[in-house]
């Protein structure tokens, strides 16, 4: 056994299924994944489902728990009296005896004697291409070979990452080699050969059979699915299972960094926990990013490791590189060598001129990217681009490239006035922290920017200080962004450090209700203490605005005691 069973933890997972048309249309490498997924077939559903399903294709993105979820679907399939195996897929042209993980090659015969229905998992396209990339078909037809008597009645599921998967020819050669006729098939032949001879063209009812033939065709192709995100609620099921029984602290502090876009996966929460447990804290948006880039650009995985080696510096040189391709070209999915015929998207090899084929496609299977399109894939958050981006500029302004030029890319003139160029203003929310020459003019042309994303509290008090008043006067004056009190705009810059600017802006603002909530959830955000009259008097004030009383309120239950919020409730 290669998996710690022990590890597991039961998150119930559940899944979504791509439609048919986004498969089989010429045009389904120009559709991004995370659209498709919008537009899924139905609701989300779990195992119970999807195991009743003839052929299943489970792609996801590395660091979902794929494999995980499918051994112990084999597990709990076998502890309940059915036949079922899990295969590594790489193993299987050296032999399919040897390549079982669960089951035997016995018990494989043995079931394929009798007449039972039975469950094949395997696992997974991505690590049957490492050695060579025939690998893939080899491991399909040989173990097509073995399955040919019991074809009709095994449930198949095959798993990969969806950058190793080819929409087109894989499909093909596992719906060919697989093949899986719908029992209602054969009924629907026999009764179409009877009654009165049309041709096609000429008949009648040839549109309704057109689309009878689709929907066939729908039910015994392999169907493709994804693994969704992880929810808050499965967030806490893994971190009890990591032995963190008091859950409320670390969620407290995931919400109030506004981090939750690192839960979605299993291989996320992990990194938080590394985090939590070596510095006792979640860390800040900053220092959450720099540890995920860290941990997403090193393979983990020993055998990968060895047979795709690559350097930490040079994969995450590579990585800006293409940050700044993809934001600068607007074009978010990346080709990865050689994964099908698609032409849209950046090609890699092109911008890592000087790196070999292997080499981009290690980078490009590495856990900071995710999947877009079949054969393509995309930084797998948009902030992580960003953040990248920001770096391969300061980068180069380090290296005194022209500033001129660089700053041409988001500073404009329109009419004798300043502007910034919007598409740019989520790269400069992380520039600012790295120069201080664009800090400073973003502080004097658009200072809200600095909430819409990055991270404030890596700023010097003094600049904050300074943005806080200019922002809350511009929210007086109702010229300011509305993303300056957006939820999370709120949490990235609220600091307790700021507590006598926030009083004494409460102060000067109170008959402004816009200003007073933003400052009111800033103190619940900061668990701002020193500004506790401050929200319990608007908290107690009937003619409070209806939120920025509610913002009040929770200031109080934040950071005062038991006995100030009783006093609210009376």
């Amino acid at each position: 056994m290669t998996i710690n069973q022990e590890s597991f933890i039961e998150l119930n997972r559940t899944f979504y299924r791509l439609s048919s048309d986004y498969i089989q249309s010429a045009d389904a490498d120009d559709i991004d994944i995370r659209e498709a997924l919008r537009l899924r077939i139905g609701d989300a559903f779990g195992w119970d489902t999807l195991l009743k399903e003839y052929r299943v294709i489970l792609l996801a993105e590395a660091g979902s728990g794929k494999t995980m979820e499918i051994s112990q679907t084999a597990l709990k399939l076998r502890s309940e009296g059915n036949p079922a195996f899990f295969i590594r897929l790489e193993h299987i042209p050296n032999g399919l005896e040897s390549a079982f993980e669960e089951g035997s090659f016995e018990e494989f015969q043995e079931w394929l004697r009798s007449n039972d229905e039975g469950w094949l998992l395997l696992d997974s396209v991505d690590e049957a291409r490492l050695r060579d990339p025939k690998d893939f078909e080899r491991a399909i037809r040989k173990i097509a070979s073995h399955l040919r008597p019991a074809l009709q009645r095994t449930h198949i599921i095959i798993t990969g990452r969806v950058n190793a998967w080819r929409a087109k020819t894989d499909l093909a050669l596992c719906n060919n080699q697989l093949e899986f006729k719908h029992p209602n098939e054969e009924e629907t032949s026999e009764a179409d050969g009877e009654g009165e001879f049309f041709p096609e063209d000429e008949s009648p009812d040839s549109e309704n059979k057109k689309s009878e033939t689709k929907d066939k065709s729908d039910k015994a192709g392999f169907k493709v699915y994804s693994l969704t995100d992880l929810s808050p609620e499965q967030t806490k099921t893994f971190l009890r299972g990591k032995g963190i029984n008091d859950t409320s602290k670390i969620l407290d502090d995931i919400e109030r960094h506004d981090a939750w876009t690192y839960t979605t996966r299993p291989q996320d929460l992990e990194e938080i926990l590394e985090f939590w447990n070596e510095n006792k804290k979640v860390g800040t948006r900053l220092e959450l990013m720099e540890h995920s880039v860290k941990r997403r650009l090193n393979e983990r995985d020993q055998d990968r490791a060895v047979s795709e080696p690559i350097t930490v510096e040079k994969a995450r040189h590579g990585a800006k590189l293409i940050a700044a391709s993809s934001t600068l070209m607007h074009e978010s999915t990346i080709r990865v060598p050689d994964g099908n015929i698609s032409t849209n998207g950046i090609n890699a090899k092109f911008i890592l001129a000087d790196w070999t084929e292997k080499e981009c496609f290690t980078l490009l299977g590495r856990p900071i990217f995710d999947e877009a399109i079949y054969g393509s894939v995309r930084f797998h958050h948009r902030s992580v681009r960003e953040f990248l981006t920001a770096k391969w500029l300061t980068d180069l302004l380090k290296r005194e490239a022209s500033r001129r030029r660089i700053e041409s890319l988001f500073f404009r003139e329109q009419y004798g006035i300043q502007v910034i160029a919007p598409s740019m203003k989520p790269i400069l929310s992380w520039l600012v922290l790295f120069d201080e020459k664009i800090m400073k003019k973003v502080c004097d042309i658009e200072p809200e920017i600095i909430f819409e994303g990055g991270d404030p509290s890596g700023l010097p008090l003094e600049t904050r200080q300074e943005i806080l008043n200019s922002v809350c006067d511009k929210i007086a004056s109702n010229f300011s962004n509305r993303s300056v009190s957006d939820y999370a705009a709120v949490q990235r810059f609220a600091d307790p450090h700021m507590a006598d600017d926030i009083k004494a802006l409460i102060k000067e603002y109170k008959e402004y209700s816009d200003v007073t909530n933003f400052l009111l959830r800033m103190i619940w955000q900061g668990r701002i203490k020193q500004a506790l009259p401050e929200a319990k008097s608007f908290a107690l004030n009937n003619q409070t605005e209806k939120y920025a009383r509610i913002a009040a309120i929770r200031a109080v239950k934040e950071v005062g005691t038991k006995q100030d919020y009783d006093e609210i409730l009376q």
